[in-house]
């Protein structure tokens, strides 16, 4: 089990996070069905609109509203005036605008507990061989929705030729780019994406930012991109995030766009890391999304990692714990010490577990075959010796690095 670590809770350093349970939303705005504004307009008197773009990818989805405190500067019971309006005969489609974060997570000191935080400081490791990696198969596009990628690791190994690039959106990666100082989820993206780009050699990944560098998006944000992904020809999505839903309503933008994508739309994420069986952790949890759970394989016996979400509606795990990654060069002080990298992580939590299902789904995936058979025909053939990890992807040798 990764040591316990005391890096800054993410949720805090957003001032417009809230949180009621364990679910986490932005204040003073709404997402409501396009459809139903004129019905939302008509309970709360006209709304303001708020929009990032005149060609904003959500019109016709969902619009997004600003929602005004009271004459006495309270601000207004989101969580409250949501339950109320889907309470109303035909009540309209409206909800939070959710928070999401990244899935490096585990048990960490004074963090809430949702998504965690990570399983262990990222630790700078050198490189060393790997085996195991794919033979050239179909080449299928991934998208792989995080925190964009860094370019300067365009010069990285795993990312050169033959592999095939489509287009990355990119990291911000540094807090202070003169000091080279990682922000806290800097480069985030560029470590799962090298997970793909490891073990699915011959697919074409594209990058699509999402996160903040300190890794938490909105749901409006995190909507878009899955339709930038959509729109740009991505046959598996890929996203190492997640969020707990208020209610018994998944997120509406997130439904809605979800909805959109062609049947045959592979979409991998995942199951969080808490070390809770909550049935409403998001997208994870959504029916036809395969949910990844970690295992730890760094022991003599491989085991459940003990920062994994488990239940019932979780898909498939794969080796999380001390995953041997792709990283940025530069100094991450968010932990106990400083530590400096220069292009190697070992890092845990789910979301390095999620690429490699990706990943390997994308390699079995053969000429004239959709991904989603190639999914069905992989998972199939798996065992699942852990309850409520869903089938056991094992990883080959070199996938984790070797426990000091």
């Amino acid at each position: 089990m990764p040591e316990e670590t005391a890096f800054p809770n993410p949720w805090a350093l957003d001032p417009r996070i809230r949180r009621t349970g364990d679910t986490y939303y932005f204040a003073g705005e709404l997402l409501v069905a396009s459809q139903d504004v004129p019905r939302v307009d008509a309970l709360l008197g006209p709304v303001r609109t708020l929009r990032t773009a005149d060609d904003d990818p959500l019109t016709g989805f969902v619009t997004r509203i600003a929602v005004p405190g009271g004459d006495d500067g309270d601000e207004t019971d989101l969580p409250s005036l949501v339950s109320s309006m889907r309470s109303l005969p035909q009540g309209p489609r409206v909800g939070l605008n959710h928070a999401f974060a990244v899935n490096t997570a585990g048990p960490i000191t004074g963090q809430p507990k949702l998504h965690g935080g990570l399983a262990s400081d990222p630790l700078p490791v050198p490189d060393q061989p790997r085996a195991g990696e794919t033979t050239p198969c179909r080449p299928v596009r991934v998208a792989v929705i995080d925190t964009g990628f860094d370019p300067a690791a365009l010069t990285m190994p795993v990312f050169g030729k033959p592999f095939k690039h489509h287009g990355h959106e990119l990291d911000r990666v540094y807090l202070d780019p003169a000091a080279r100082r990682i922000g806290l989820m800097g480069g985030h993206g560029t470590a799962t994406a090298g997970v793909v780009a490891r073990y699915a050699r011959n697919c074409e990944l594209m990058s699509i930012q999402v996160l903040s560098v300190d890794g938490i998006t909105d749901e409006v944000n995190l909507a878009a991109g899955i339709l930038r992904a959509r729109d740009a020809g991505a046959e598996i999505i890929t996203m190492s995030l997640g969020g707990v839903f208020e209610g018994d309503t998944p997120p509406v933008a997130l439904e809605m766009v979800l909805d959109s994508l062609p049947a045959e739309t592979v979409v991998v994420a995942a199951a969080g890391n808490v070390a809770s069986a909550t049935p409403n952790f998001y997208p994870a949890s959504r029916p036809g999304v395969i949910s990844v759970a970690a295992v730890d394989t760094t022991g003599p016996v491989a085991a459940p990692a003990g920062f994994s979400n488990t239940g019932n509606w979780i898909t498939a795990c794969a080796p999380g714990v001390r995953v041997h990654l792709p990283y940025v060069s530069g100094t991450w002080d968010h932990g106990t010490q400083p530590l400096t990298f220069a292009g190697q992580v070992a890092w845990s939590g789910t979301s390095f577990a999620t690429p490699y299902v990706a990943a390997r789904i994308a390699a079995a995936t053969t000429a004239g075959q959709s991904c989603r058979d190639a999914a069905d025909l992989l998972l199939k053939a798996l065992s699942d010796p852990f309850p409520g990890y869903g089938r056991y992807l094992a990883a080959p040798d070199g996938f984790v690095h070797p426990a000091p």
